[in-house]
């Protein structure tokens, strides 16, 4: 292979095209709804325009000849044909369609309708007689006729005052296999090819080749000045390294060297997928600039602890967390004074409403439990908190992205907030409160407090059995004493006196047991909103975060 196929990477890019032309396609599908659409729509219509060119043809070289006005390219294509097919005059432009020529099969047809070439002739009859011409130039090396596979193109001017025939130039320029940049000392340093083509082409210096025509009228001296200068050009244009080669289309000099390299490109049947490998560095990179990041660097892919965590806690107290937690306190201290309390007022409590019916976070059947609260829904402050809270968590973690990218996660991340708070009402609600727990201690003490009111009882009764007998002035029983006391007196005394102790200890152990379970519910309740923040909000972004990440490895895999 000629050294304008040489590889300047060690991977091998057109083996590798298929599998960056889906790498391509998934990137843009990633940054579309982020990028701009022109941008996209470039990089679509090359995954388009590749996987069309790989059916067409696929043994097929198409080589074009692009120059500016006066560069000779006509008199060059007709020279590499061996005869005068494409129209050579004075006046400019002479090139008004591009011109194929053809060598071997019949079989181009297709792959000349996709490129747009109406214009087209068979090559190789003449090859003879312009070899016979060359032989005829005494320092030069007769060459042999173009192999099968060769699409020659003559194209129109790339600055030619007919817009139409720039407009054609460049869009052959983007789809043929292999650039042929023919230059002329004149206007070989021309601004219009090396800014506007050649070097936004750095990439496909692997199917590049520049001839700087008509060197017949330049002194041996100043031709090498310019070929300096020429080559200079060319590395600050990033295409360091592709051959330039000098010929003349009027003498013949340097045209058989000129099909030689033509020749051997032709014959390594790798100039489409270089091309298309260079076309698929160039759109990733193009993507990158658009997306406005370099390739230093692995994006991140999470949010920072600190900032998740604040709008947990935001969203918790929007959610009525706290509500919640005090109602289950409350609730739990009038079930317990239900339970120990002593007996004679314990209906008292029933007097005082249950905090958690209150707000419909009584016991519920399993099919009811998503029915809406009726906690107090979050204040303009609390709903405030969250979206603020959701806006500092997703800047922080998009300060690497594009402005228009970031906006975007932004605004999506803010958009979110109403729905998060408007869903955490039905997750507390739905959430296990611990209503129907009844504690071992509570039937323990309630037993002794019954079994202390039924000594009292006792006692009482004994005692009023005393109290008839005496005032009806029957002889009354020996009553038992214990020390000092009557029985009936201890059991009246010690049953009351008792029962309101295991009454005031009910009421503490309740209160503590009310904090242990208050703690435990709101705990339970603040892991469902971190849950359902999550979700909701995190996810997403993180999942936004990853894209870009991907978009990034994906692009910048390509684009080195």
């Amino acid at each position: 292979m000629s050294a304008m196929l040489r590889r300047r990477r060690e991977v091998d890019h057109a083996a590798t095209l298929p599998q960056d032309l889906a790498t391509l396609r998934s990137a843009v599908g990633i940054g579309e709804p982020h990028l701009p659409s022109n941008v996209v729509e470039g990089a679509r219509s090359l995954v388009l325009r590749a996987d069309q060119r790989q059916n067409l043809a696929a043994g097929r070289t198409v080589v074009a000849l692009l120059g500016a006005t006066g560069s000779g390219k006509s008199s060059l294509f007709n020279a590499l044909v061996g005869r005068p097919v494409s129209r050579v005059a004075a006046t400019r432009p002479t090139t008004a369609r591009p011109l194929a020529a053809v060598w071997g099969p019949d079989d181009a047809g297709d792959l000349l309708d996709w490129l747009g070439v109406p214009d087209r002739t068979r090559a190789g009859d003449g090859a003879a007689d312009a070899d016979a011409a060359l032989r005829r130039l005494p320092a030069r090396r007769a060459s042999t006729a173009s192999p099968d596979g060769l699409v020659l193109l003559d194209l129109p001017d790339i600055d030619s005052t007919a817009e139409d025939h720039r407009r054609i130039a460049s869009r052959m320029a983007s789809a043929v296999d292999v650039l042929v940049w023919v230059l002329d000392p004149q206007k070989y340093a021309d601004a219009i090819v090396h800014r506007d083509y050649l070097a936004p082409m750095a990439a496909h210096a692997d199917v590049t080749v520049v001839v700087l025509n008509q060197v017949d009228t330049l002194e041996p001296g100043e031709r090498e000045g310019i070929l300096r200068d020429l080559a200079g050009i060319l590395a600050r244009d990033g295409l360091r390294g592709v051959p330039v080669l000098p010929v003349s289309a009027r003498t013949g000099e340097g045209v058989a060297e000129l099909r030689e390299r033509i020749d051997s490109v032709v014959a390594s049947t790798r100039a489409a997928q270089l091309r298309l490998a260079a076309d698929v560095r160039t759109a990733a990179a193009h993507l990158l600039r658009a997306a406005e990041v370099t390739p230093d660097g692995e994006p991140v892919t999470g949010v920072e602890p600190r900032q998740s965590a604040r709008l947990i806690e935001a969203a918790a107290r929007a959610a009525g967390v706290d509500a919640v937690q005090d109602a289950v306190r409350g609730s739990y201290v009038r079930a317990a004074r239900r339970h120990v309390g002593w007996p004679p007022v314990r209906w008292l409590a029933r007097l005082r409403p249950d905090p958690m019916r209150r707000l419909h976070l009584e016991k519920q059947a399993p099919e009811a439990r998503l029915a809406r609260t009726s906690l107090p829904g979050p204040t303009p402050v609390q709903e405030a908190a969250v979206r603020s809270a959701a806006h500092a968590m997703a800047s922080t973690a998009t300060r690497h992205l594009p402005d228009s990218w970031r906006a975007d996660v932004l605004q999506d991340t803010e958009a979110r907030v109403p729905a998060l708070v408007d869903s955490l009402d039905q997750q507390v609600g739905a959430a296990e409160l611990e209503q129907t727990r009844r504690p071992a201690w509570w039937r323990v003490l309630g037993f002794l407090q019954w079994l202390f009111l039924a000594a009292a009882i006792a006692g009482g009764l004994w005692l009023a059995a005393l109290a008839v007998m005496g005032y009806l002035q029957l002889p009354a029983p020996e009553t038992p004493v214990a020390g000092p006391l009557p029985w009936p007196t201890v059991l009246l005394g010690g049953g009351v006196v008792v029962g309101l102790l295991l009454a005031l200890v009910g009421g503490v152990a309740a209160r503590v047991g009310a904090r242990r379970r208050s703690r435990r519910v709101a705990r339970r309740l603040r892991e469902v909103v971190a849950a359902t923040v999550r979700e909701q909000v995190v996810e997403p972004l993180e999942g936004e975060l990853a894209d870009f990440a991907r978009f990034w490895r994906e692009l910048t895999s390509l684009a080195r």
